[in-house]
């Protein structure tokens, strides 16, 4: 019985596996160290590039493999916190993601920790 609810609670906050956005590109999600990482593994569109980022050697490069997430594996009230990157519109964000079930990521990023908005994704690989 320990074995199977020890088993339940990390899997409760383990997000790797391969995501699909409401915009329909896909988000392959890894542990990277301490950490989680998140990059783009399929574009919702062919050769679209990253032209938003304020920093000049990052400004056009592809979106197939940009990072878009880094978050902690301790999770905070059932949510991972971390950074989100935000091509749309080349900015940083104080984030969360949180399982809300084995196959639904919910996405959430915060400006000053007040204007929030959030994105569900579902799971289509592991």
């Amino acid at each position: 019985m320990l074995t199977y609810l020890s088993a339940s609670a990390a899997f409760a906050t383990d997000p790797t596996g391969v995501w699909l956005t409401k915009d329909k590109a896909e988000i392959t999600i890894k542990e990277c160290g301490q950490n989680y990482c998140g990059i783009v593994s399929k574009p919702a569109k062919p050769g679209l590039r990253d032209i938003r980022n304020p920093d000049p050697q990052l400004n056009g490069r592809p979106i197939l493999g940009l990072p878009l997430l880094e978050v902690q594996k301790d999770a905070q009230h059932g949510k991972l916190p971390g950074q989100l990157y935000n091509p749309l519109d080349g900015k940083m964000y104080d984030g969360t993601l949180e399982l809300k079930n084995a196959d639904k990521l919910r996405v959430r990023g915060c400006v000053l920790r007040v204007l929030c908005l959030h994105e569900d994704w579902v799971r289509i690989g592991s």
